[in-house]
């Protein structure tokens, strides 16, 4: 154990730090794009909101009684989180960025939607960082991750000087996803579902 965190440790600060900076100056780029164009289309902002909605309801992560189930949001995390590095397995087009893109533009939308709807920021605030600290996080990681796939992926096909061997790759990932990403995604579902609702309730 300790040799594998020494190697995530590595990874982290020497191959995986400035594409997850990358990241992150892209996520918080899209939620203000996101806040600006919710801000400029209002209907927009509404009919996306009910589309998004809908499609939590139909993800199964609300039980009958109307609360959020913590299992059914981590599975619903995690498989989103796998998909983004997956999507790395191509390569040259970069599909983890436009996952972390419109998650970020998404998050902005839904502040504009708070807006609209007359509901404090600090609500807003309440309601997305409790847990969204963890989820977030565990966003721009696997957008990183998926990211760094794709550009060794790319230099694998190109049989590139800079190309990192498959197995040492697939690796340090995985080391990522399992020791890192997956306790971020638990975390965040628990706190979504006991913590979050209690803190948001003292803004309403």
């Amino acid at each position: 154990m300790r040799e594998h965190l020494s190697q995530l440790g590595r990874f982290l600060r020497e191959d995986l730090r400035h594409t997850a900076m990358g990241c992150a100056i892209g996520m918080v780029a899209a939620i203000a794009l996101g806040a600006v164009a919710g801000a400029l289309a209002p209907e927009v902002v509404t009919q996306v909101m009910e589309t998004f909605m809908e499609m939590v309801l139909e993800a199964g992560v609300v039980d009958e009684a109307g609360n959020l189930s913590p299992f059914a949001l981590l599975l619903n995390n995690w498989r989103a989180m796998l998909v983004t590095i997956c999507y790395g397995f191509l390569p040259f087009i970069y599909l983890p960025v436009l996952t972390l893109v419109s998650n970020g533009f998404l998050i902005g939308l839904m502040a504009a939607y708070y807006q609209i709807s007359g509901l404090p920021l600090s609500l807003y605030l309440a309601a997305l960082l409790p847990h969204g600290i963890f989820e977030l996080a565990a966003l721009v990681l696997a957008a990183a991750c998926g990211v760094y796939l794709c550009r060794n992926i790319g230099r694998l096909v190109t049989n590139s000087p800079k190309k990192i061997p498959a197995v040492e790759l697939l690796t340090d990932l995985l080391r990522v996803l399992v020791m890192v990403i997956a306790p971020l995604t638990a975390a965040a579902a628990f706190i979504e579902s006991y913590i979050t609702p209690v803190i948001a309730s003292f803004f309403m």
